[in-house]
């Protein structure tokens, strides 16, 4: 059987990984799971279509582009797991020239834990 905990009225899979990272005082924790970052993603669409929004959100795309434009949308979409009181336009207002780079790092990390080396004996992908 699983472990599950509550956060702020959904259910969070305890084992989910979490990379801490401080923006403007405040620790918020960072989620690069697949399943989590495609239910942000879905979420944030549906977050910018309701406010009648065309653009959209596509965390695939954004992902191996380490820019300053991304950066802000991977951090909304990736701390969305642990902080849902977080809209997208509020989570990305809180990356300011401050924090850009420890946050930039944040998401490097925590990509890195996301996806773990093959293993010597493993074949690469073509």
């Amino acid at each position: 059987m699983t472990t599950r905990r509550a956060i702020a009225n959904t259910k969070a899979d305890a084992t989910l990984p979490k990379t801490p990272v401080t923006v403007a005082g405040k620790t918020y924790d960072l989620c690069f799971d697949l399943g989590a970052l495609a239910e942000a993603e879905t979420s944030i669409n549906a977050e910018l279509a309701r406010a009648g929004r065309r653009d959209f959100v596509n965390l695939l795309y954004a992902l191996p582009v380490q820019n300053l434009a991304n950066v802000r949308i991977l951090f909304a979409g990736a701390v969305r797991t642990f902080h849902p009181e977080l809209g997208f336009e509020e989570a990305r207002e809180l990356v300011g020239m401050a924090d850009v780079f420890e946050i930039a790092i944040a998401i490097k990390a925590a990509w890195e834990a996301a996806t773990p080396a093959a293993a010597e004996d493993e074949p690469a992908n073509p």
